[in-house]
């Protein structure tokens, strides 16, 4: 799991490096290396918590979250990995506050957004919303590229799980580990995480129980 995680955040870190040699503004290219190092010290932290969680639910701590900049930190954190393939993120995010872990929960919505930029067609764009209706937090994330066959769709959330079909037709599909960390993450917060496709596209949609 650990392994799985880290590769995205040390593939920014070593863009973010190179940047340090090249790039105009050297001040806020360091900032944002800093700034992944310590998002890998709180995601090694955040993983461990959920195995803790899980064996002892009535131990997760539940903060006041503000859901609404944590997602667009989210957004910002994704946006060199898009630019990597040219995909635009097009977010839309309300104020909401959640109670629970931020790191948990950032890590759930983090993980379905890397996994859409993923599978999103080059020089394509991901939509990413945070709304609140009848006390529940829903972030949905939507994709354009090939979606999953209807079977799959409730597979995707279980660990190792890979589809073998167009979803993974370019091989580098990973472990099947994002969407199954995200969707822990979310039950520990007796939240719900749903998949369908969106022809084209896959959508995700998150719901969490807000604390207003």
């Amino acid at each position: 799991d650990l392994s799985h995680e880290l590769q995205s955040p040390l593939a920014r870190m070593a863009i973010a490096a190179k940047l340090t040699r090249t790039a105009e503004n050297r001040e806020a290219v360091a900032a944002r290396l800093q700034k992944e190092i310590t998002r890998v010290s709180e995601m090694v932290a955040g993983l461990v918590d959920i195995t803790r969680a899980e064996g002892d639910p009535a131990a997760l701590r539940r903060d006041p979250v503000d859901f609404q900049e944590t997602v667009a930190d989210i957004v910002a954190g994704c946006e060199w990995e898009a630019g990597e393939k040219s995909v635009r993120i097009l977010p839309e995010i309300e104020p909401a506050t959640i109670g629970g872990n931020e790191e948990l929960l950032r890590r759930a919505v983090e993980n379905v957004l890397r996994n859409a930029i993923h599978y999103s067609p080059e020089g394509g764009k991901v939509e990413i919303s945070l709304a609140v209706e009848s006390g529940e937090a829903a972030v949905v994330v939507r994709d354009h590229g090939p979606g999953v066959p209807a079977d799959a769709l409730e597979r995707i959330f279980a660990p190792f799980y890979r589809v073998e079909q167009a979803r993974e037709r370019d091989g580098a599909g990973g472990m099947g580990l994002g969407l199954a960390l995200a969707q822990r993450a979310v039950l520990l917060h007796q939240g719900t995480i749903r998949a369908e496709n969106a022809n084209p596209g896959l959508r995700v949609t998150i719901r969490l129980h807000t604390s207003q």
